[in-house]
């Protein structure tokens, strides 16, 4: 019963800490950077361009695609 109570004080004790809730925060967003590459916010204002091509560009892409005869690009 003793071994219960004292788990359950631990529990309560680690998720009211702010030093877990970071730790749980870095661990997600750290696997939400493997999974999904870096987040749109962290990349700045001129390196978004570098990342993701624009919608203009991929517009042209297209237009040339249809000029030159080719399949689409998916």
């Amino acid at each position: 019963m003793w071994l219960r109570v004292f788990e359950a004080w631990a529990t309560a004790r680690l998720l009211s800490s702010p030093a877990f809730h970071r730790a749980v925060h870095n661990a997600h967003k750290q696997f939400r950077r493997l999974k999904d590459g870096k987040p749109m916010e962290e990349m700045g204002g001129t390196n978004i361009d570098h990342q993701r091509p624009s919608l203009f560009k991929h517009f042209i892409d297209e237009v040339k695609d249809q000029i030159k005869g080719g399949p689409p690009r998916r």
